[in-house]
């Protein structure tokens, strides 16, 4: 019993929870301690109105008088904190001040109503008893919430009420003296217990609150990371079409219009493969506090992906122009150099930008038009700058869109052909075979590009319909050939990376009366890129047939040394870009030395494409080179112009030669034709 009573004075454990523990003792205390002051009062004044004109006026009307005004000063201020929620201090304050005066007021009160004692009557001596015992009682009540002050008030009140009645000589008086002292103690017992639940309720509520604010702190985390990216700590792609599907709908009623940009890093992966990916993020770090500099006030800055990021921004009408600098300033200060590892690091930033003032439809539509204008300046060598979505762009879509209609619904049966570039050998000015070129007429574009329908076709989807097509014309036109002559015929990445459609090539292959062993596939050093295993499997399939493979392309910088290195190639074609004014620009003749060198080295074939001058051609002769491919010795050619173009270059006899399989110099470059680099299975028109 006694470790109840006393366990009220011990002090809870953590800091905060005697706070909060504090705090609400003073908030439970203010609703009780009026009513402790008008309980004393009452009892008070029923003692005192007894005792009027038997005792002397200091104890009847002073002494109460003087406990009335300080009664009421601490009613007063008490019932004026009603509607506050002080702090710690203020609590701390406020009970330890309340303690101390309930201790001093029982002094008074029971000191008062035992110097009464001696003037009245033994009826009125009786109130006496009564008044101190229902007055201790409910000043413990009141003071349930500040056990420390009821505990004093207990020992003050009733030490000297025991001690007195005890030595009165009455009997009965001592033994309500004790009564009264025994149900004070119990009272106290209960009065620990009560407090004690309401202390762990106090804590309870304090650990939901605690628990409520971390689970709510957890969300807001979640809610940050589900909406930034926690490297460059930018808003993330989420938030970026949230924020343009709101700014649109915001401007809808608006003269303003609404810019959406999308920036790509060029040469990035250079970095990150060689300063791996720590040095990688932290360029991508930098990268965000630069845009965040450079776009302050004109775009938000999110990142979509990898080294994607978004632009988003509002102008009034008119600010086209205005909009475009300053993206072309972020494209300025992404191009200052990097400090990775002690190494200076070069990047540059592509833009595509675009705006509702050329944009029909919706924010979907504005982004798809800005990742459109990005694409479109990273084809069109605008790299490192800014290329602005236009009306010209939007024709481009339309006539993209319409080939590809035609694409899916056109008879390719009927509509497709092919023409055939010589591959020559150098020493002798003799084709060692053909590359196969698409051409497309359709019934209602008419003539289309392979520079733009091949592009459509590999987009939607359609890439290996037309190679089916083309490679069983080209089989068919290949087996007219003296047999030394050798088709080259290129393949898609989805011919490749598709274990389906390579089934499907394997069939033509086999039911065609041409010898596999006749035939080169070419594939586009972007097919490296791509799933690589798949790659190795598909050229590994095809090898086995007997057909030989080319890498397509080469220097473009799509492939590695590593990569190429892994692949059973058998040639390797440089691309033209290389070859144009070999003999006066220093660069393009280091590197077609040195990929000359490399396929010597590893024992394959090199061929030259896109040669088209004399100088060129000595140039490339005094290099070593064996094959080339270019205008410079015909351009493409209908299968039917095949027999006189040989007979032409002196190489009659190939008809009449016995069939073996093609002599190919494994030391060999060769030459493909003009006019742009060719993508998939396009060559220079």
């Amino acid at each position: 019993m006694l470790d109840q009573i006393v366990s009220v004075f011990r002090q809870a454990d953590e800091p905060a929870e005697r706070q909060e523990l504090a705090i609400a003792q003073y908030q439970s205390l203010k609703k009780q301690i009026p009513l402790l002051y008008l309980i004393l009062l009452a009892n008070a004044w029923t003692v005192a109105y007894s005792y009027l004109g038997v005792g002397p006026r200091l104890l009847t009307l002073y002494v109460p008088g003087a406990f009335t005004v300080l009664c009421a000063v601490r009613f007063v201020k008490w019932t004026r904190q009603a509607g506050k929620i002080p702090t710690y201090a203020e609590a701390r304050r406020m009970l330890a001040g309340t303690t101390l005066l309930a201790g001093l007021l029982s002094a008074i009160f029971v000191f008062w109503g035992l110097a009464l004692y001696s003037y009245g009557t033994a009826h009125m001596q009786g109130q006496i008893a009564f008044f101190i015992g229902i007055t201790v009682i409910g000043c413990i009540f009141c003071l349930m919430h500040l056990p420390r002050a009821a505990l004093l008030v207990s020992a003050v009140v009733n030490i000297p009420f025991v001690l007195f009645f005890a030595g009165s000589g009455s009997r009965s008086f001592a033994a309500i003296a004790v009564n009264v002292a025994l149900v004070s103690i119990v009272m106290m017992v209960i009065l620990s217990i009560n407090y004690a639940a309401f202390a762990s309720l106090i804590r309870s509520r304090r650990n939901i609150l605690v628990k409520q604010a971390e689970m709510e702190a957890l969300d807001a985390h979640n809610l940050w990371l589900a909406n930034h990216d926690t490297l460059t700590k930018l808003p993330n792609r989420h938030s970026f079409l949230l924020d343009i599907e709101n700014r649109f709908r915001e401007l809808e009623h608006s003269s303003d219009h609404l810019f959406i940009g999308v920036l790509d890093l060029d040469g990035f992966h250079v970095v990150n493969d060689a300063f791996g990916h720590r040095g990688g993020d932290q360029v991508l770090s930098e990268v965000a506090q630069r845009l965040l500099a450079s776009a302050e006030h004109s775009f938000s800055v999110f990142r979509l992906a990898g080294d994607e990021f978004g632009l988003i921004g509002t102008t009034p009408w008119g600010s086209s122009n205005e909009m475009l600098e300053r993206s072309e300033a972020i494209c300025a200060a992404i191009e200052a150099p990097y400090r990775v590892n002690d190494v200076t690091a070069r990047i540059t930033a592509t833009i595509g930008l675009a705006s509702s003032a050329t944009v029909s439809g919706g924010a979907q539509q504005i982004h798809e038009a800005a990742e459109y204008a990005l694409i479109n300046a990273k084809k069109s060598q605008k790299r490192g700058h800014t290329n602005l979505f236009s009306f010209a762009h939007q024709d481009t879509i339309r006539r993209h869109s319409l080939v590809e209609q035609e694409l899916q619904t056109a008879d390719l049966e009927d509509e497709l052909s092919l023409v055939f570039q010589p591959i020559v050998a150098v020493a002798t000015g003799t084709p060692i075979g053909f590359e196969a070129l698409a051409r497309w007429n359709n019934r209602q574009l008419g003539r289309v590009s392979p520079g733009e329908f091949i592009q459509i076709a590999e987009r939607a989807g359609l890439a290996n319909r037309l190679t089916c097509v083309l490679l069983s014309k080209a089989l068919a036109a290949a087996v007219a050939w003296p047999p030394q002559l050798r088709l080259s015929f290129n393949l898609s990445m989805q011919d490749i990376c598709s274990p389906d459609n390579v089934l499907r090539l394997v069939s033509i292959l086999n039911n065609s009366p041409l010898d596999p062993k006749r035939i080169d596939f070419e594939i586009t050093e972007t097919a490296v890129v791509g799933d690589f295993d798949q790659l190795v499997t598909a050229v590994t399939t095809l090898k086995a047939l007997g057909a030989g493979i080319s890498l397509d392309d080469f220097g473009t910088g799509y492939s590695t040394l590593s990569q190429v290195n892994r692949l059973p190639l058998d040639k390797i074609k440089i691309d033209r870009s290389f070859v144009t004014n070999i003999s006066t620009v220093s660069t393009g003749y280091k590197i077609v030395k040195s990929v000359i060198a490399l396929c010597r080295d590893m024992k394959i074939s090199c061929i030259i494409e896109g040669v088209e001058t004399q100088d060129e051609l000595n140039t490339l002769r005094k290099l070593d080179c064996s094959l080339v491919q270019g205008y410079f010795y015909s351009k493409p050619l209908l299968a039917g112009e095949i027999t006189d173009y040989i007979e032409r270059a002196g190489a009659k006899a190939l008809f009449n030669a016995v069939p073996t399989s093609p002599a190919i110099p494994l030391d060999t470059p060769q030459c493909r034709s003009p006019g742009a680099r060719k993508t998939s299975r396009i060559a220079a028109n």
